[in-house]
């Protein structure tokens, strides 16, 4: 649906930038102080992901990694359209 991922690129913008990058590369200006450092959000392994583990990811963080749960922080519909927009991507060429 066009409009869950153009919604999903705003709420990409405003809480998940910061770490994985306006490229989405891990780039981001606070994830550059983690180690290690944020996930490539277009390569083929998180692009090929079920889109259940990265809502479960994004809910409730990552064991051992630096993603942060925010299911408080983020509404459940809210999670699902930053997975549409970051599935819409497809894997970096």
């Amino acid at each position: 649906d066009p409009n869950s991922i153009k919604r999903g690129r705003a709420l990409y913008s405003t809480y998940c930038a910061q770490c994985h990058g306006k490229y989405h590369d891990g780039n981001g200006t606070v994830g550059q102080s983690f180690h290690p450092l944020p996930t490539d959000l277009r390569t083929i392994k998180v692009q090929t992901l079920p889109e259940g583990v990265l809502f479960k990811e994004i809910s409730y963080g990552v064991p051992n990694g630096r993603q942060p749960p925010l299911a408080t922080t983020i509404e459940v519909m809210d999670r699902w359209r930053i997975i549409a927009y970051l599935k819409s991507l497809g894997p970096r060429r």
